[in-house]
């Protein structure tokens, strides 16, 4: 985006680049820049905090006021979001199997999906525990049969997406303000979805399917892989 902004300023249209990665924009020099301290693909802050995203908001379109003549990098002064103490995920799930414990969250997951009257649940096609399933089960001798309308590799990409919103959302049935480092933690140490994350993605990486390759790689966080948490 920094060096698009360049382009668009050539044309004549005046630019504000929100940045995630300070390194990136500094090096860029787009004409106007506002670095936040969010985790990537968050670049307005944490969900639900609106009070916040409009700060953002806001002094991002307040550098367009700036005289021109940059590149301006500015950075965004935001409060360290601690963990919340007293949240706990509303459900038991000391479960002997991962499907044992989708079906553990369901109950979680429907009082949230309730209570904020939206859900990002649902871009495979599966409901939350099929999803479950199909990816425990994909490189399996009994793998489930992929429904019609979608390459099977995509749709346990898309599946793991839906099994990750599952379970964060259902983290949020009761309220609270876990901050969103308190809930990665919770869902890569925690659950048996996480293992079977971390798991799915290294046997895809040594599978001879070059479209399972091409997808291993943007499934688990770096610093939650096997490889990274063993030094390795």
């Amino acid at each position: 985006m920094s060096g698009l902004a360049h382009y668009f300023e050539d044309a004549g249209l005046a630019t504000v680049v929100v940045a995630l990665v300070r390194e990136h924009v500094v090096s860029m020099r787009p004409p106007r820049a506002l670095w936040v301290p969010f985790e990537l693909g968050r670049p307005f802050g944490p969900p639900g905090e609106v009070g916040l995203q409009l700060r953002v908001l806001r002094t991002t379109l307040a550098l367009l006021e700036r005289p021109p003549g940059g590149p301006l990098v500015e950075d965004f002064v935001a409060q360290d979001f601690a963990p919340d103490d007293g949240w706990r995920f509303p459900a038991e799930l000391d479960c002997g199997s991962v499907l044992a414990e989708a079906a553990a969250v369901m109950p979680a997951w429907q009082l949230a999906r309730e209570r904020l009257g939206k859900t990002t649940v649902g871009i495979s096609g599966l409901g939350p525990e099929t999803a479950v399933e199909f990816v425990a089960r994909y490189l399996s001798p009994d793998p489930l049969p992929n429904p019609k309308g979608m390459a099977a590799v995509a749709r346990v990409r898309f599946a793991i997406d839906d099994i990750k919103a599952f379970y964060l959302e259902a983290a949020l049935a009761q309220g609270g303000h876990p901050s969103s480092q308190q809930l990665r933690d919770w869902f890569w140490s925690e659950t048996l979805a996480g293992n079977m994350i971390r798991e799915f993605q290294d046997r895809a990486l040594a599978s001879a399917d070059a479209n399972l390759n091409r997808i291993a790689g943007s499934l688990v966080p770096a610093e939650r892989t096997f490889g990274y948490l063993r030094g390795n």
